[in-house]
């Protein structure tokens, strides 16, 4: 034989094998099926496939929006940290964003109070359901606001909701919201059951006007009712979106199994980490959307929420985000409508919250306010600092519009609601009278008290530690009564717990030196109803209000 064909034969028959041993070691590699070269058919090998992973869930949205479709356009000035703007707009891009990033595991949610301010005052829920409906949310629960106009307002502004609302504690039944909200909802997301349900805040009969809607039970026990329903009707991952505030949703969370999230609202506050009760992870929505509760979660396999994989997350709507411009466009055109002022009622009398009418006497406009707030929510005494009674000038008679009450409640005020024994209430009041002529001077209901200015005053302090403590105790008040439920005035018992109303910058801050409400208080709850949504609400049921003259309930037996 030529050696040299002897040669190339040789080489061949390695090139061949060498491209059989490659063939079989890509089919090996790919795992699929091959087409052989060398004849017939390759099938793959016996190697058992990677399982597979879990399954990533993007759930987002806001809370306690009250209205604010506008993005904040207040000036930033040079070398200050800008902060989140909001508005409708741009919270519709960030959705948009999600759900092209994540398709189809992308769930939108708001938990309520969004029914409030200038464009629903003029619109009656159109332009924010609307808008929200644009915007990309998918699955709603009202709070208690969206009632401040009745149940039948708020069954007409979901008539422009092209999300699902929910209502599973609510007795709807014969009531405007029959037929218009849903008691739960079944959903699948990503080949995942998911099941929702809503929670309202046990306080509704008396924060808003929602009768003749009512709750069907407390917090708990309609939660464990809501779980076993979901749960017989196939639900892999349970989400409650509540309206009760974050300590309850603390307390929900340890005593009812089976809440898988719970995303809240009410509370208006965002948290700053995830907070985790046993098995189950909550958020707040916070408010105003300044910022999107972003949380990416995984659900195994077998189609269980893993808790323990949940990232939390806080985005905020900045103004440097560029809004989605379908939704901006349509906000232009609700912008065009509303008008300069929005009148919610009328009065024949003028408000005088001038320097001299609210620090220096008793006022007409916060005896109004206080025996307002004393009736709503019926509490035995409200006490609230003059401070609290904003505006500054005399409103003449005739209109009463959102912007006016807007003024007074400059600070948007919380209603708090505690305990309080007499001795104390003696020791608050004789503080006021030590801030006669300024804003700690107390504006009251539900009690009448005398003070004489030429007497020592309290002084109040702050003791090695910081803590505000009475220096001297003040010998100002001669006299405090209290009236009872039949109209009669008593004098004030020392011993005897009182329900007190106050407010948030008194409780929270310890405001004008006001130390007793956080301090001796008990059973402080915020009612996260505003000085403003209340004042609103009674003008536009009222529709003419007028401040009383007063009435003597402070007297002042020698002045500044």
């Amino acid at each position: 034989m030529n050696p040299s064909r002897h040669f190339i034969d040789h080489i061949a028959n390695a090139l061949k094998a060498g491209m059989v041993l490659f063939i079989a070691a890509t089919c090996l590699l790919s795992l699929t099926s091959c087409c052989c070269l060398f004849g017939g058919s390759c099938a793959p090998p016996d190697v058992p496939a990677r399982p597979p992973g879990p399954k990533h869930f993007i759930l987002t949205g806001t809370a306690d929006l009250q209205g604010m479709l506008e993005a904040n356009v207040t000036p930033v000035k040079p070398g200050d940290v800008e902060k989140p703007a909001g508005g409708i707009a741009r919270i519709a891009a960030l959705f948009k964003l999600m759900k092209s990033a994540v398709p189809g595991r992308v769930i939108t949610v708001s938990t309520g109070d969004d029914l409030m301010g200038p464009y629903f005052h003029t619109f009656n829920g159109k332009a924010i359901f609307t808008l929200m409906t644009r915007a990309g949310y998918d699955i709603f629960a009202p709070g208690n606001h969206e009632f401040d106009r009745g149940p039948a307002v708020y069954a007409d502004a979901l008539k422009y909701a092209g999300f699902t609302p929910l209502c599973s504690d609510l007795a709807v039944a014969g009531t405007p919201l029959r037929g218009h909200c849903r008691p739960y909802l079944l959903k699948d997301y990503g080949g995942v059951t998911f099941g929702f349900f809503s929670l309202m805040t046990e306080d509704l009969p008396t924060v808003t006007s929602a009768a003749p809607v009512r709750l069907q039970a407390d917090n708990i026990t309609m939660a464990k009712r809501m779980v076993s329903l979901l749960r017989e009707k196939g639900a892999n991952v349970i989400i409650a979106l509540t309206h009760v505030g974050t300590k309850r949703d603390r307390e929900i969370a340890t005593r009812v199994e089976g809440i898988d999230i719970i995303f809240g609202g009410h509370s208006h506050h965002y948290l700053r980490k995830l907070l985790v009760v046993g098995k189950t992870v909550i958020v707040n929505g916070g408010e105003k959307g300044t910022h999107l509760v972003k949380l990416d979660f995984y659900v195994s396999p077998k189609k269980r929420f893993l808790p323990e994989k949940t990232l939390y997350s806080l985005i905020p709507v900045n103004r440097g985000l560029e809004p989605d411009p379908e939704v901006a466009a349509l906000l232009a055109k609700f912008r065009k409508s509303l008008p300069p002022a929005i009148v919610l009622g009328t009065t024949d009398k003028p408000w005088d919250l001038s320097k001299k009418a609210v620090r220096l006497s008793e006022s007409g406009v916060a005896d109004l306010v206080n025996d307002l707030l004393r009736k709503k929510f019926k509490v035995d005494v409200v006490l609230n600092n003059s401070g609290a009674f904003r505006g500054k000038k005399v409103y003449p008679p005739g209109k009463i519009t959102d912007t006016m009450l807007q003024e007074i409640d400059e600070f948007r005020n919380n209603a708090y609601i505690l305990e309080l024994k007499g001795k104390y209430i003696r020791q608050i009041l004789e503080h006021s009278a030590a801030s006669y002529g300024r804003g700690g001077f107390m504006q009251v209901s539900g009690l009448r008290y005398t003070f004489d200015t030429t007497r020592p005053k309290q002084v109040v302090a702050r003791d090695a530690s910081g803590r505000l403590t009475i220096a001297a105790p003040g010998q100002r008040v001669t006299r405090i009564e209290i009236q009872d439920a039949s109209g009669s005035w008593k004098p004030l018992n020392p011993e005897k717990s009182y329900k007190i109303l106050t407010n948030s910058f008194l409780v929270d801050k310890e405001g004008d030196g006001y130390f007793w409400f956080k301090r001796y208080g008990r059973n402080l709850k915020n009612t996260y109803s505003t000085f403003y949504s209340i004042l609103s609400e009674y003008v536009q049921k009222r529709h003419e209000v007028s401040p009383p003259e007063p009435d003597g309930r402070i007297k002042i037996l020698s002045r500044l």
